[in-house]
C-alpha cells in the first residue's frame, strides 16, 4: 500500500450484496494491522431499530410529531459516539480500522423523505450528528454524517446485481416478518434502490482528498467491489486485500460451517441474515449473476411471490439497473 498507519476503512454496503462473504474471505480477526474490538460493523444498526419501534420508516419527516424527531436524532446520536469511541480507541494504538455499514442506514432522514415524495416535498434542513468540531453538509452528501468526517474515511463500495440483492431482500423479510408484513413492508422503497451508494460515491469522487491515496497500482478511491468479482475471481480479492493494507497470505477461500453453539448466540433475524454464509464451507459460485436474464427471473419472481410482487421486484429492479451499470463500469479489477 502507498501510505502509511492508521487510516479508516469504510466497507459501504446494501442487504444481500455478500457482505458477510467478504468479511469471511479478508479474515479480518487475524489482520494485525487492524484494530479489534467487540463491535466493528453496523454501528448505525441501533438506528433502524429506532425507525421500526417508531414507526418512521417511510414517514414523510414533516409528519412526525417533534417528540419522535428528537428520538430519531438521539439515536442516531448514539450510534455515532459509538462510532467515533471506535475510532479514538484505533488511534490511540496507531491500528487501521476496517467498519462495515449498510450505506443506506446512514441516510439522512430529510433526504429519505425527498427521495420518496419529491425533492421539493419538505423544506426541512439536512440533519446531521453533533461533532467535537465544526461541521458542514454539502448538497451531495445525503447522509446523517457531515463532510468532515466521510473526509477522513477511505471509502469502498460493495455493489451486487440487483436481480439477485432485491428478491433476496424479499425473503428475508418474509422470513422475518411474514407474508402480509412483507408486502407492505415500508422499508423496501428505501433498501430496494441503488440511489444511497450512487450519491455517496458520487459525492466522494468529488473529493480532493482521497487523489493522494491513490496507490501506484492505479487504484482510484473509492474503490468498487461487485459480488461477482468476490465470488469468481480471487485474483481481485487478493488486490483488495493489499490496497487496505491487509495480508493476502491468509485470505479465505474455505471454511468450517457455522456451529451450532454459535447459531444459538445469534437473534432470530442475524441467523436469517447470515443463513447463506454460515451454512457454507465456501464461496458460492452459483450466487454470482452470469448468465442471468431478467426476464427469466422475473418468471420465478411470479411463482415465488406471487404477480404483484414480482411487479414490484421488476419495477425496483429497472430503476436500479442504471446506477448498476454506472458504478459496476468503475469496479475493482484483478490488476
Amino acid at each position: 500500500m502507498a501510505f502509511d498507519p492508521p487510516h479508516r476503512f469504510y466497507l459501504l454496503t446494501s442487504p444481500r450484496t455478500a457482505s458477510n462473504l467478504v468479511i469471511r474471505m479478508l479474515n479480518l480477526p487475524k489482520q494485525s494491522s487492524l484494530f479489534h474490538s467487540s463491535q466493528d460493523e453496523y454501528f448505525f444498526g441501533p438506528a433502524l431499530g429506532c425507525k421500526f419501534q417508531h414507526e418512521t420508516i417511510g414517514k414523510h419527516i414533516d409528519e412526525l410529531t417533534e417528540l419522535k424527531r428528537n428520538e430519531l436524532k438521539h439515536c442516531y446520536q448514539t450510534c455515532f459516539d459509538a462510532l467515533s469511541e471506535h475510532v479514538n480507541a484505533a488511534a490511540a494504538q496507531g491500528k487501521n480500522i476496517f467498519v462495515k455499514e449498510h450505506v443506506g442506514w446512514l441516510a439522512d432522514p430529510v433526504a429519505e423523505t425527498k427521495f420518496i415524495f419529491g425533492e421539493h416535498s419538505t423544506s426541512q434542513p439536512s440533519w446531521t450528528v453533533q461533532m467535537s468540531y465544526p461541521s458542514t453538509v454539502s448538497a451531495l452528501n445525503k447522509t446523517i454524517l457531515p463532510d468532515e468526517f466521510l473526509k477522513t474515511w477511505l471509502p469502498t463500495f460493495l455493489i451486487r446485481h440487483p436481480a439477485l440483492s432485491f428478491p433476496s431482500i424479499y425473503r428475508t423479510t418474509i422470513d422475518n416478518e411474514g407474508r402480509e408484513a412483507a408486502r407492505a413492508d415500508p422499508a423496501h422503497v428505501l433498501e430496494m434502490t441503488m440511489h444511497w451508494s450512487r450519491t455517496l460515491y458520487d459525492w466522494y469522487i468529488q473529493q480532493d482528498h482521497l487523489t493522494r491515496f491513490n496507490a501506484e497500482n492505479g487504484t482510484n478511491w473509492p474503490v468498487i467491489l461487485d459480488a461477482d468479482d468476490v465470488m469468481l475471481n480471487p485474483q481481485v480479492m487478493n488486490r483488495y486485500s493489499k490496497i487496505v493494507g491487509l495480508d493476502p497470505s491468509i485470505l479465505r477461500f474455505s471454511w468450517e460451517a457455522t456451529s451450532g453453539d454459535e447459531l444459538e448466540q445469534m437473534s432470530r433475524t442475524e441467523r436469517r441474515m447470515r443463513s447463506t454464509i454460515s451454512a457454507s464451507t465456501g464461496i458460492l459460485k452459483e450466487k454470482a449473476s452470469a448468465d442471468l436474464s431478467i426476464d427469466s427471473e422475473m418468471s420465478k419472481w411470479m411463482t415465488e411471490f406471487g404477480e404483484e410482487e414480482a411487479q414490484k421486484l421488476a419495477s425496483w429492479v429497472e430503476a436500479a439497473m442504471p446506477d448498476y451499470i454506472y458504478m459496476r463500469a468503475r469496479r475493482l479489477g484483478p490488476v
